[in-house]
Parts: C-alpha cells; sequence; structure tokens
C-alpha cells in the first residue's frame, strides 16, 4: 500500500474531553506529517460502513483548537458492533480510502471493535495498522490507571451533590431527602467520586450505592432516616445500575432500549429506591438524574482530564508510526512522585475487550455504604482543581 492515510472512528457515549483526544491526533499529525490524508468517520461505525467520511487533513489550527472545546462527539459517534459479517464491507471502504492506521476513539466496546477490526484485516490479508484511543466517563476499561473523560464527570458529580446538599439543607422537613442517579453502567466509579467533597460525616453523600455491592432497601430506608434525624437532610448517591438480590434494581420492568452489544437500559435504580424511600418514610423525596448533564458540561472540565485526553490522542499517532496495532493507548500514574504525574505505555485491546473494571474492595466500606479515604487519595488527582469549601450556619 502506497499511500499511509489515516482514519479517526469516536464511538460509544460521548465525554467532555473526547474531542481532545480528536485534536490530539490531529495536531500530533500536522506536527511530524506521517499521514497523506487523514478522514473522520461521520457517526462512528455506521459512517465507516455508509461511506460517510470527511477529510480533516487540511483543517486549520484554530479549527483544531475550538473542536478541542467543544462538548459531544465532533465527528458524531454510534454503538455499532463489528462481527464477521461486516467485513467485506469494512475492508472494501478501508482499501478504496486506502487507510493503513485507524484511531477509534472509545471505551469498552470500542476496543471490542478494534480487536475485531484487527482480526479481520489480518483474516483477510489487509495491512491495517489498529490503535484504541481510550473515553469513557464510567472509568471501567481495565489496563489502564483511569480514563480520560472520568475525571471531568467525577468533577461535576462532586459539585452536584455538594450543591444538592445544601439545597436539602436549606428546605429542611419540607424537601428533606434528595436521591440522585449517575452513570455507570457496570461499576461504581461516578458514584464513588460523589464523595470527594466530603470532609465529614455530615456533609453529603451520606449513602453511595454502586453496582458492585447489593443494597439491601432495609439498611438504604433505615441510613436515609439515621442522616435526617441526626443533620436535618439525607443525600443519597446511586449508580444507574445498583443491584438488589433480584439483579439491576428495577430490571424486572419493561427495558427501555438494548443496543447491539445486549446492554440493558432500564427506568434507573434511584427512580425506585426514591419512590421506596418516599413511600417507607412518608417525606417528600426529590430525585435527580443529571443524565447527558454529567458528560457535557463544560464549566466543569477538569485541567487534568484535558491534557491526559490531549496525551492519549498525540501518543496514539506516535505509537502508530512506530508500528504500535491492536493496542490502548494506557495512563499510567506516577506513584513516586509529590505531586501528580502520568504518562502513557499500551496495552493490548484483547486485555480490554469485553471487560470491566469494577471499583476495588478497599474503595467502599459496604457497611457504611460509603466510598473509603483510599478511593479519595485515587480520585482527587483527577478532577483538577480543588473543590469549593460552603460555609455552614445551620449545622
Amino acid at each position: 500500500m502506497k499511500s499511509s492515510n489515516a482514519l479517526i472512528i469516536q464511538s460509544g457515549g460521548s465525554t467532555s474531553v473526547i474531542n481532545q483526544s480528536l485534536a490530539g491526533i490531529l495536531r500530533e499529525s500536522k506536527k511530524i506529517s506521517s499521514f497523506s490524508k487523514i478522514y473522520g468517520a461521520i457517526h462512528g461505525t455506521d459512517g465507516l460502513l455508509k461511506r460517510n467520511i470527511t477529510d480533516l487533513s487540511d483543517i486549520s489550527s484554530s479549527d483544531i483548537s475550538l473542536i478541542a472545546a467543544t462538548p459531544g462527539a465532533a465527528l458524531g459517534s454510534s454503538r455499532y458492533k463489528i462481527t464477521g459479517s461486516d467485513a467485506c464491507d469494512i475492508l472494501n471502504v478501508l482499501s478504496d480510502f486506502q487507510i493503513a492506521y485507524l484511531f477509534i476513539i472509545g471505551g469498552n466496546d470500542s476496543a471490542a471493535n478494534a480487536e475485531e477490526l484487527g482480526r479481520l484485516s489480518k483474516l483477510n490479508g489487509y495491512k491495517l495498522q489498529v490503535i484504541h484511543v481510550p473515553k469513557t466517563i464510567d472509568n471501567d476499561l481495565v489496563g489502564t490507571d483511569h480514563s480520560p473523560g472520568f475525571g471531568s464527570t467525577a468533577r461535576f458529580i462532586s459539585l452536584a451533590t455538594m450543591g444538592a446538599g445544601k439545597d436539602a439543607q436549606t428546605m429542611g422537613e419540607s424537601a428533606p431527602i434528595t436521591i440522585i442517579e449517575v452513570m455507570g453502567r457496570d461499576a461504581g466509579w461516578l458514584a464513588a467520586s460523589s464523595s470527594l467533597g466530603k470532609n465529614n460525616y455530615q456533609e453529603p453523600p451520606h449513602i453511595v450505592c454502586v453496582p458492585e455491592h447489593i443494597t439491601d432497601y432495609g439498611d438504604f430506608v433505615n441510613q436515609l432516616e439515621n442522616a435526617r434525624r441526626e443533620f436535618g437532610y439525607a443525600i443519597a448517591v446511586v449508580a444507574e445500575n445498583s443491584r438488589d438480590t433480584n439483579g439491576i434494581i428495577g430490571s424486572h420492568e419493561e427495558v427501555l432500549h438494548e443496543d447491539q452489544f445486549g446492554h440493558k437500559y432500564f427506568e434507573g435504580a434511584g427512580y425506585y429506591l426514591s419512590k421506596f424511600a418516599e413511600s417507607q418514610l412518608k417525606v417528600r423525596v426529590r430525585y435527580e438524574k443529571p443524565g447527558t448533564i454529567q458528560r457535557s458540561m463544560v464549566s466543569c472540565i477538569s485541567s487534568i482530564d484535558v491534557s491526559e485526553a490531549q496525551m492519549v490522542g498525540a501518543k496514539a499517532v506516535q505509537y502508530a508510526v512506530e508500528g504500535a496495532t491492536e493496542v490502548m493507548i494506557a495512563i499510567k500514574r506516577d506513584e513516586i512522585a509529590s505531586e501528580y504525574r502520568s504518562s502513557t505505555h499500551l496495552t493490548p485491546v484483547r486485555d480490554v475487550a469485553n471487560k470491566v473494571k469494577y471499583l476495588p474492595e478497599t474503595y467502599f466500606d459496604k457497611n457504611r455504604l460509603l466510598p473509603t479515604e483510599d478511593f479519595k487519595t485515587y480520585a482527587l488527582p483527577l478532577i483538577g482543581n480543588p473543590l469549593p469549601q460552603f460555609a455552614d450556619l445551620l449545622g
């Protein structure tokens, strides 16, 4: 293959810094002039299959900077699962555009697609280097200390919990309890991040529910009531797929949606727990679900998240021209430096695809239903600037 063209795909749920990685790829590609052309697939693998591909080769530096600061996926995303039946169509498109390098910016499912594309290209004798550039707010990618996108959403959730706590404390008996449901399909990293602004027992959250630990309805309500009686208000943060002994809370109801990867979506655990708590405690229980605001709120972007998202994009280009393929750009934390620092290394996509990094046992106290200090030590550096301090005239 004479040409060394590259193609970029954005895949899965967006993050507030996914475009920083896109910008990192584009800037580094221009800097080292390693590709004849660099293309972007519009709406991910869907766009690739439909030949909806745009030429990014001549994009200006000012436009790259604007893209970097934009939420959502600038190229558009998709949740399309690649299978062997797609091989002929995909390889024909790649061949027609003379693509030798493929960068997939995404999470767990994107790693699976990267693995499958690497397998299909080798099986069909097509020379293709596939690089997985990590992103996910869920922070559940194995093989990396953390994932770009997590730090900014963790910052948002921390601030939202602190603010909701002050609101509930202010309202007192007229609306003393708030339950916030946050994202995190299989793991509790985001729910746990609600505790990063908690400095004492009185401050929120008072309960955190994560998918890794079974939620007992009786314990949940008792701890809510205990917090309300002691502090005058109570805040619970619930991961969307928190579980009871029968599985995901609310999963007995109708499935709202199921994607091509087999992920099922329900009304949400926080909704059911809020209704249950309200029925048991006979007080008003507010139910809050930020939804996609969690991953698109630019005012809560972490400075660390920005720099690392750019870093993995730039490093993807460097590793690719050095010959790497079927790998994910992983982040390594410097455990020795007094100030937070990180670097990159490579993890095979086969070790990432279809796997989940769960919250470690040492990061969550299942008796208190709260994250531990070990979790705070891990997560606090990732959210950037220190969280604000609030006054308390009611405590």
